[in-house]
């Protein structure tokens, strides 16, 4: 059985960091952020259709600034929940949002990863909702960016991913 064979069958897949990641049974031991990192600098917000390459990690990064940035009291926490708050997508890529709310199957293995990865960062998975005004907020910005003629400064790949590890380590208060 070949190494695709088995990942299709099994659900498990290698990351970047050497870990087995199951997406059907996804457990904290196996979430790594240089994973997440790597995989939201890697792949490209708004199924990649935009003028330029726009990395989730770089809109992961406006989310957690513009939550972080309406109030500077916010728990940490918090600002690294708005961080991470699409961090399941740095396994199962950014599905566009008509065809995701078509698939229920895949919001369920999303929100088992997410959990999972709040889970590994001692976040609270209930909270989430109190960043999704914010989130909308940016897609919107984003999006007059794209289509709209607005203005946008573009990150490649490399520099989204070592200012989302700095953010990181500016709101994770425990040891990595």
């Amino acid at each position: 059985m070949s190494i695709l064979d088995l990942s299709i069958e099994t659900g498990i897949i290698k990351t970047l960091s050497g870990k087995q990641f199951s997406l059907f049974e996804p457990a904290p031991e196996m979430i790594d952020i240089l994973d997440i990192a790597a995989g939201l600098a890697n792949k490209g917000h708004f199924s990649g259709l935009t003028p330029w390459f726009f990395s989730i990690a770089q809109h992961s990064i406006m989310v957690c600034d513009e939550f972080s940035f309406c109030d500077f009291s916010i728990d940490p926490k918090l600002k690294l929940l708005a961080l991470l708050h699409d961090a399941a997508e740095a396994y199962i890529g950014d599905m566009i949002k008509p065809l995701k709310v078509r698939i229920p199957q895949f919001l369920e293995i999303e929100e088992r990863i997410m959990k999972a990865i709040c889970c590994r960062y001692n976040l609270d998975y209930s909270s989430l909702h109190l960043i999704k005004s914010t989130d909308i907020f940016i897609q919107e910005v984003e999006y007059n960016a794209f289509y709209r003629g607005g203005k946008l400064t573009y990150m490649n790949p490399q520099q989204a991913k070592n200012v989302f590890l700095d953010r990181f380590k500016e709101y994770y208060q425990e040891k990595v």
